[in-house]
């Protein structure tokens, strides 16, 4: 609200206001994101980084006719993706966004509403099995374990069934959305989905006409490459959301779990005359979900194997798929890409994980929209590619992270991590320090390690993986760093002196490719690392990391306490100095910080990670914005959300907003510039300066100022009140500023030049 004087009040946990009240929107800038008008626009496969020669291959092994899209762009075509064709079993995918649809507009109360209700006829079926058809949910038909046509209770196996999906079918377009198969296309499929994506090719649900197993699609390449994009933009279309965020990543992220059966197969009662979708066969059993099976889409999840269903492509991938690949797309978006086709002469899994492997190859390294990454321009920051600063502040615990909770017998934890990621999230501290392997010489137990039966001998656990990556999304999605440890203090499991074994390297690139889609993460090679490794051995990690990483994410090592990083300060494949400086007091923090920033000579980014007795309140507060003011990122030892007071989180939030609507790229350190009551300042000369004092008394200041305009941005560093005053004229030379009432003696101001 406004107020007297020219201020600007900000509420204490908001995002700071920007002049005139204008706040930005989450996400994305919308000019960063392109669409498909009425036709796809055109770029070079080069132009958007991909190598139009292992497009080429791809699009051979896959056959048929179809096109590639990056980046909101089509790059690549082959054949004549503009002609419509039936897609079989792809089509399911669509009947699931209308499903969703369904309840986002009220149409129906909740996806596990018993179906029933809308098909009253299947309470009246297998009056020997207890009548087990009257509890089939929509969520159950929509993951095809309904067991609908087969003897199992519903929910309890899965069975891939035509029959079924034609039950699904009618209830959901005929029943709920009121249509008839003559008027489906025009009352349903275009105006709630063709017509907002701008699908141009007429798609259809009559692929074969009324007569012949209606509610099949027909849909062109280039069209359903339409229908992926809606997806990898998570439901949302230019300024138009046609489905929650929320539904459209459930859709492709939760695949059924291993626990649940494929079907014995033993037929049971169907509704008479009941249709069916394409299968003739009673009972239909076609296959098993091999734990990838989202939602009526395919995931590259594990099965019970504990093998990946396309080892050859990025974790993040997901595709839906008609006859065995014949017909379907892939989407890959930690790659933003996505490819569609028909008529392909792909067959199973094994072909389409070698044109998946093709596809994800032709990506040339590049950051995703959003991610942290080292700002090549400015070594000395990381930021937020393609949008803006990035600052981290918060807890340097639970370095067990990973293993907190009891040890289950497939390896995994049963413990509190998602209520950790929860309490942290909302309090804008936003980062995790934690380890991948404690054991072997490290400070956890023989188990703490990702390996099968904790032997590294055996290879890795999928499962634990799959269990990291569930608690890494939510971490991700709610803007919490990754900070990734490889391993922890003295932790080495093998003796390769200075050089990186094979069987070190695959664990190192499995790692790598698992969780590399996540735009919230840093690899750390070792903590305190000269305990166990040179620094030969430091870097051929490093190397292998970096080779393997897709995207590019910062790269850091941890020391031993102490400043001197001589040894990795221009390695090109370390990013970030994590720093362990056990000194009792701020200044002393500041001071020796301020060392290490001029020794990096702007080559590596600055992470104060472990500093003993941090403490909490105003005494941690200090030194938070000791060791910013220094130009160094902070983790806070003995911070480990579930026993830390709100308020010690929050203040980290403060400092990550604080810091990152300044120019934080250009900053330095300039502690000569501070007047008044100012103890520490950064600036970008001539455009922007932070000052800050922890015991304020009368006005902030700052020297060698030029004459200009300029706006002020307030904050209490206690409370998080923020102030702006617009419009300030400034003569030039040393210039002094008394806070605005509220702003307390934690004081921290931002001058911005405006003109």
């Amino acid at each position: 609200m406004r107020c007297g004087r020219g201020y600007i009040v900000v509420a204490v946990l908001g995002a700071i206001c920007a002049v005139g009240g204008e706040v930005a929107a989450d996400g994305p800038p919308e000019s960063a994101l392109v669409w498909p008008g009425q036709s796809w626009e055109t770029r070079e496969p080069a132009a958007v980084g991909l190598d139009a020669a292992r497009l080429a291959e791809f699009a051979q092994r896959v056959g048929g006719r179809g096109c590639v899209v990056r980046g909101g762009y089509m790059v690549f075509t082959w054949g004549d993706a503009a002609r419509r064709g039936d897609v079989a079993s792809a089509a399911k995918t669509w009947y699931a966004h209308f499903l969703f649809r369904a309840v986002e507009d009220g149409r129906i109360p909740s996806l596990d509403q018993p179906v029933v209700e809308f098909e009253p006829r299947l309470a009246e079926i297998n009056a020997a099995l207890g009548f087990k058809d009257r509890d089939i949910t929509w969520r159950q038909m929509a993951n095809q374990v309904s067991c609908y046509g087969v003897a199992e209770p519903p929910g309890s196996a899965y069975d891939y069934n035509d029959w079924q999906m034609a039950l699904f079918w009618d209830c959901l377009f005929q029943r709920v959305y009121g249509a008839a198969w003559e008027n489906v296309d025009s009352s349903v499929l275009h105006p709630l989905l063709t017509e907002p994506i701008g699908c141009e090719d007429n798609p259809t649900f009559m692929a074969f006409g009324t007569g012949d197993r209606p509610g099949r699609l027909s849909v062109s390449p280039r069209d359903f490459a339409r229908f992926g994009l809606l997806y990898l933009r998570e439901g949302q279309w230019r300024d138009r959301t046609l489905m929650s965020p929320g539904h459209a990543r459930m859709a492709v992220s939760s695949p059924l779990p291993n626990s649940i059966p494929r079907t014995a197969g033993v037929a049971a009662e169907m509704i008479s005359g009941q249709r069916t979708m394409g299968s003739k066969q009673v009972p239909d059993n076609q296959g098993d979900h091999l734990g990838s099976y989202s939602w009526l889409w395919w995931t590259n999840g594990v099965d019970r194997t504990g093998a990946r269903n396309w080892p050859s492509a990025p974790a993040d991938t997901y595709a839906a798929l008609g006859h065995g690949g014949h017909e379907g797309i892939f989407v890959i978006p930690s790659l933003d890409l996505i490819a569609s086709w028909n008529e392909s002469t792909m067959e199973g899994s094994a072909d389409q994980d070698a044109a998946l492997g093709l596809l994800a190859s032709a990506a040339l390294p590049s950051p995703m929209l959003g991610q942290v990454t080292a700002d090549p321009a400015h070594p000395q920051w990381l930021r937020r590619h393609g949008e803006g600063p990035f600052f981290m502040c918060g807890p340097g615990d639970p370095e067990g992270f990973l293993y907190r909770g009891e040890l289950q017998a497939d390896g995994t934890r049963a413990g509190d991590q998602i209520e950790l990621i929860e309490r942290l999230a909302p309090t804008g501290a936003n980062c995790i320090y934690l380890m991948a392997v404690r054991s072997h010489g490290g400070d956890g137990d023989p188990t703490q390690n990702p390996f099968i039966n904790h032997d590294p001998a055996r290879g890795i656990n999928e499962t634990v993986l799959a269990q990291w990556e569930g608690w890494f999304r939510a971490m991700d999605e709610a803007g919490i760093i990754i900070y990734l440890f490889i391993y922890d203090d003295s932790a080495r499991i093998w003796d390769t002196g200075d050089t990186v074994g094979e069987d070190e390297a695959r664990f190192l690139r499995t790692l790598v490719d698992r969780f590399e889609h996540h735009r919230n993460l840093i690899w750390c090679v070792a903590e305190e690392y000269e305990e166990r490794y040179s620094p030969a051995r430091v870097s051929a990690i490093a190397a292998i990391i970096a080779a393997a990483d897709d995207h590019r994410h910062p790269i850091a090592v941890h020391k031993l306490n102490g400043l001197d990083f001589t040894e990795s300060a221009d390695d090109p494949n370390i990013d970030q100095f994590a720093i362990q400086y056990n000194v009792p007091i701020a200044p002393e923090l500041h001071e020796g910080l301020i060392r290490a920033w001029h020794d990096a000579r702007g080559r590596y980014s600055l992470n104060l990670a472990e500093a003993a007795d941090f403490g909490t309140g105003a005494d941690l507060r200090r030194k938070l914005w000791a060791c910013a003011m220094a130009g160094a990122y902070v983790m806070v030892l003995g911070m480990d959300v579930a026993s830390t007071p709100a308020a010690d989180l929050e203040a980290c939030g403060r400092l990550v907003r604080f810091m990152e609507q300044t120019p934080l790229e250009s900053l330095a350190p300039h502690d000569e510039l501070a007047r008044g009551d100012t103890e520490y300042v950064m600036a970008a000369p001539d455009r922007a300066w932070v000052a800050w004092s922890g015991q304020r008394t009368g006005a902030l200041g700052l020297s060698g100022l030029p004459r200009m305009t300029c706006t002020l941005t307030w904050l209490d560093c206690a409370t998080g009140l923020t102030i702006v005053q617009p419009r300030i004229e400034v003569a030039g030379g040393d210039t002094t500023w008394p806070a605005p009432p509220g702003i307390g003696p934690e004081t921290a101001l931002y001058v911005e030049r405006v003109e």
